[in-house]
């Protein structure tokens, strides 16, 4: 049996990279500050964006929840979900995650949120994506390959 049919993964990784992300963008802008544009029209953007970020996350969860499948990256999906955000991004939970850290960027003018939002596409890409897409194509077979090719993985 395909070792990623149970499970995509043991460790919720994206929400765990995500969250170290926040951590170390604010430690680096406390120790080591850059210069990063600053001001209310910033700042308003940064909280629109943050406004979409949340709309994204409860548009997904809501679209999951619907469709009676896990909404948790370490648990078996039971349906191949390609309705709601789920039609625009295979990922759009991780699409706003990365959109969060910046953001944040913009909210703090912290330049260090924009390195850490690069860095956690590619940590959620190599330690989430990958194995979720594993386990959907061992769940899903061709039903999730032809998914793949109607819509792309990020955006």
């Amino acid at each position: 049996m395909n070792a990623y049919k149970a499970r995509p993964n043991r460790i919720p990784w994206p929400p765990i990279i995500t969250l170290l992300a926040i951590a170390l963008s604010s430690l680096a802008g406390y120790f080591f500050a850059t210069p990063f544009p600053q001001g209310r029209a910033y700042r308003s953007v940064g909280v629109l964006i943050l406004v979409i970020v949340i709309a994204i996350d409860l548009w997904s969860i809501l679209t999951l929840r619907a469709a009676r499948t896990t909404v948790s990256p370490t648990r078996k999906s039971t349906k191949l979900v390609t309705s709601g955000p789920f039609r625009l991004s295979r990922n759009p939970i991780y699409v706003g995650n990365v959109l969060l850290l910046l953001a944040l960027a913009l909210i703090f003018a912290n330049a260090w949120f924009i390195l850490f939002a690069l860095l956690t596409a590619l940590c959620i890409q190599k330690f989430a994506v990958e194995r979720e897409e594993q386990h959907l194509l061992a769940v899903f077979g061709a039903e999730y390959e032809t998914y793949c090719r109607r819509v792309r993985r990020w955006l």
